[in-house]
């Protein structure tokens, strides 16, 4: 599995491989909750300016 030149053992691409899919997982929800916040801020800017706010 490891790449030529690479003396990973199984254990290592392993951990590798979860290191790789908490960060993925980590920065999906990183850019849900951050665009949920920003559809929220533009609403409220929205809003703001129809109703005279």
């Amino acid at each position: 599995m490891s790449a030529p030149g690479t003396d990973h053992t199984d254990e290592d691409e392993l951990w590798l491989a979860f290191g790789r899919a908490i960060g993925f997982t980590l920065a999906a929800i990183l850019l849900l909750v951050g665009g949920g916040i920003l559809v929220i801020v533009l609403a409220a800017v929205f809003f703001g300016f129809i109703f005279g706010g």
